[in-house]
């Protein structure tokens, strides 16, 4: 091993949250606990980011601070409006300076994909391209280390810490329920509503359609993962398993859309060679097919999981003695 591989940081661990979720305690303490603790992991990824070590320092500071965006817009009734509005606004803006550079590292990764699926007549124009988005990503993480260390990032992150310490200390009424009655009531209704998104789509469902079903599995998923606690173990696990399948294929035929996108886009804005064009051209040729088979696959999963035998394991979720009178 290499004297820079011995040297490089080792990945944070993910530290249990200090306040347990149960039936009875009242729902904002322990979502206070578990945003505080999932910003605090993606701080801890600073570190790691700004070292430049792996890029999966910055895969893992964006999925705690994505979880932490799907718990408050999920959560709604636990934050005032204004609380709500700001911690969104910030968190988004603390990703927006991650999106390029993490875009980057999914193309970047798979380069020996890209070389392995193209004939060789083509791998000189391919080289020039991850040589070019090379040295756009060197560029990215130049910005956004000069960003994690400015005087604006702390500021930005103090402010989202403040914003939940008055979480803690300025509850709404909805915070002092019980997290049993929030959980079961917050679960049941995203779960119809994702049904009703699942039962819209059929095989002429555009891009942005799948993609916006992706995101709320996502969210849906996250919500589940929170509530599991109060949850039967057995059937949550199903259920979080079956979720994750789904949005694994969401994810592939998305990740095809992009790299689609992307392609054209680079064709169309930086003046390429005619290797290059011919290596982008193969690409996009090839990503077209791996689309449409995502696409197969994707709504192949969807049928699979909207059968009867698969839905009716979220039926769990719809407990009447677990409802609160306002339902």
């Amino acid at each position: 091993m290499s004297v820079t591989k011995r040297d490089q940081l080792k990945l944070p661990q993910r530290k249990k949250t200090k306040i347990a979720l149960t039936p009875s305690s009242e729902i904002y303490l322990p979502t206070f606990d578990y945003l505080t603790n999932e910003f605090q992991h993606a701080r801890n990824h600073e570190r790691g980011i700004i070292r430049n070590d792996d890029d999966e320092f910055i895969h893992q500071y964006r999925v705690a601070l994505r979880k932490c965006r799907a718990l408050i817009s999920l959560l709604k009734p636990l934050l005032f409006e204004q609380q709500q509005e700001m911690l969104k606004n910030e968190l988004k803006t603390l990703m927006q300076y991650t999106n390029t550079i993490r875009d980057l590292d999914v193309f970047l990764a798979k380069m020996d994909e890209y070389f392995f699926i193209l004939d060789h007549q083509h791998h000189n124009g391919l080289t020039r391209f991850f040589d070019q988005l090379q040295v756009k990503r060197n560029a990215e993480h130049k910005q956004l280390k000069e960003w994690l260390k400015s005087d604006n990032y702390k500021q930005q992150c103090q402010l989202v810490s403040g914003l939940l310490n008055e979480m803690e200390l300025r509850q709404t009424d909805s915070g002092r329920q019980h997290s049993e009655i929030i959980g079961y009531n917050t679960l049941w209704t995203h779960y119809k509503r994702l049904e009703r998104q699942c039962n819209k789509i059929n095989n002429h469902a555009d891009d942005a359609t799948l993609h916006e079903l992706r995101i709320q599995c996502k969210k849906f998923r996250y919500l589940l993962e929170f509530f599991s606690p109060i949850l039967p173990n057995r059937t949550s696990k199903h259920q979080i398993e079956q979720l994750k399948q789904l949005q694994d294929e969401l994810g592939n035929f998305n990740d095809s859309a992009v790299q689609l996108a992307f392609f054209k886009l680079f064709l169309k804005h930086h003046d390429c060679s005619r290797h290059q064009k011919r290596a982008i051209g193969e690409l996009i040729r090839l990503t077209e097919i791996i689309h449409c088979n995502a696409k197969k696959a994707t709504l192949k999963k969807l049928f699979d999981f909207r059968h009867p035998d698969k839905l009716a394991l979220y039926g769990t979720l719809n407990q009447d003695i677990k409802l609160s009178p306002s339902q």
